[in-house]
């Protein structure tokens, strides 16, 4: 069943100038006007930039809608994700590979927003569905297009706001954690140990959410403060470090009673990777999302192979259209359930920003301020299309 535009509403701690205030934004009213279906433009606002540049280089501009091939769905995009990908794309080392369409150079992975258009192809959408949708590119932006098979419907008691931090976290997470060539932790999670470096961040919360969700045993995680630690409580972890204070591998073992985990998830590589062997239990399972500390690593492999132990993980931009398609038919199978039942908390959104502010918002994750996600708001009281 697809839920059609009946808004609800959006949770945050922060409003940016485009919702006045919070309070404003809480009536249904102001909701209900900011989140509707607009004729469609010849042309739509978005986020530019030059690989290499700083945040505040991030600059408006227009372009013509994506052009929707008999696949895709066109989505008048109200929400798009801000993430550590996004970071590294302006930075010039994560880009979409050279003849790439001119709305995959947009910056952006993931939009949550209304169907505005569908091609002739497309069965499980219509015009007018609350959707989110993972995409190769385009999210900064006010029409986003993806292939059917990366969209998914938004319950009715999730607002959009909360809905655009689904695709990009959710895709990679239960991709790498769950499914059997990487994590695995769908097999007996309710015997398994997963440690989590960051586990406040959009990635980490989710791995967090997630994990407690779908039954894993221990939930361990990593964090840089005691105000970090009270949110990665609240997002489910089981046991929480400071990772400022002691040393995260001892700390590991002796909440595992000397085992160590099941499955890590690291974004970090570099100096990080001996560490998580180290932690690493018995027939372990090493999920390497990002190399922030650096791609040159030095570890013990003998180490790794003394305890049977596995190296993994990706990113989601080089997968098939049938890998991303499979991971969103288990999101509908496992996942979505459980956001419709309450059994599965919403995403966390620490921050709701106007488009225009998307500099801004790189800036507060480049400065590890965030808790959960931002995300930026495409169509704001006042805005113009051409």
């Amino acid at each position: 069943m697809i839920s059609r535009i009946n808004r609800s509403l959006v949770t945050s701690h922060r409003y940016g100038p485009c919702f006045r205030t919070a309070q404003t934004y809480a009536s249904s009213t102001v909701a209900m006007n900011q989140e509707k279906l607009h004729p469609l433009p010849t042309k739509m606002e978005h986020i530019s930039y030059t690989p290499g540049c700083d945040a505040s280089d991030l600059s408006m501009s227009h372009s013509p809608l994506p052009s929707v091939t008999s696949n895709d769905v066109l989505i008048q995009v109200e929400y798009s994700g801000v993430g550590g990908t996004d970071l590294a794309q302006r930075r010039g080392n994560f880009n979409p590979k050279p003849g790439s369409l001119d709305h995959h150079l947009i910056m952006g992975l993931e939009v949550s927003g209304i169907v505005a258009q569908v091609g002739d192809e497309v069965t499980d959408f219509q015009e007018g569905d609350r959707v989110a949708a993972l995409l190769y590119g385009g999210g900064y932006s006010q029409y986003a297009v993806a292939p059917q098979q990366q969209v998914l419907e938004v319950p009715d008691n999730l607002s959009l706001a909360q809905a655009a931090a689904i695709p990009e976290n959710f895709w990679t997470v239960y991709a790498n954690l769950f499914e059997p060539a990487f994590g695995n932790l769908c097999e007996k999670p309710e015997e398994k140990t997963l440690l989590v470096h960051g586990g406040t961040g959009g990635i980490g919360s989710t791995a967090l959410l997630l994990s407690k969700a779908l039954g894993v045993n221990k939930v361990i995680t990593t964090v840089s403060s005691p105000e970090k630690m009270e949110a990665a409580q609240r997002f489910g972890a089981d046991v929480v470090i400071n990772y400022t204070e002691t040393d995260f591998v001892e700390e590991v073992k002796e909440a595992t009673q000397g085992k160590g985990a099941d499955v890590i998830l690291c974004f970090l590589g570099g100096d990080y990777t001996p560490r998580n062997v180290e932690a690493l239990a018995p027939f372990g399972r090493l999920i390497q999302l990002g190399l922030r500390r650096g791609k040159e690593v030095t570890f013990d492999f003998k180490l790794l192979m003394n305890k049977w132990g596995m190296m993994t993980g990706g990113h989601l931009r080089p997968r098939t259209l049938e890998q991303k398609e499979a991971t969103r038919n288990a999101l509908r199978e496992h996942v979505l359930p459980l956001l419709k039942s309450g059994a599965l908390d919403a995403p966390e959104i620490m921050d709701v920003s106007r488009l225009d502010e998307a500099g801004k918002a790189h800036e507060m994750l480049e400065e590890g301020k965030v808790v959960g996600k931002i995300v930026l708001k495409s169509w704001c009281e006042g805005t113009a299309t051409v």
